[in-house]
């Protein structure tokens, strides 16, 4: 069963996943794909929708994701590594980027 996320949550985690796909300078096809499915998944509307950039996510989005439950930061958790995973190439730009997420937010590593 999906969580079910607000608003705020929403921006939150879409905008991370926006960073992440293109934190190594390597959008490909695959990755916007999976990152279509996820923004989907979570029902967020993109036709409207800005993402919080890479520089302001710690003042706008860290807070928000902390306070999120556990079962929504798995999700968040298999969502990064599904994206991070898509192109075959988990680089060490999209792996500290997700590390920092992750430790900065109190979310666990969900490797699947």
């Amino acid at each position: 069963m999906m969580e079910e996320f607000t608003q705020k949550e929403k921006e939150a985690v879409v905008s991370v996943l926006c960073v992440l796909t293109k934190v190594d300078y390597r959008v490909r096809d695959k990755e916007n794909q999976v990152l279509e499915t996820c923004i989907k998944e979570l029902g967020c509307d993109t036709e409207s929708f800005q993402p919080i950039p890479r520089n302001q996510l710690e003042k706008q989005a860290y807070e928000t994701l902390k306070s999120m439950s556990k079962r929504k930061k798995r999700v968040l958790s298999r969502m990064m590594t599904k994206i991070a995973r898509s192109d075959g190439h988990f680089g060490p730009l999209e792996r500290a980027f997700a590390i920092e997420i992750m430790e900065m937010c109190d979310i666990p590593f969900v490797h699947r």
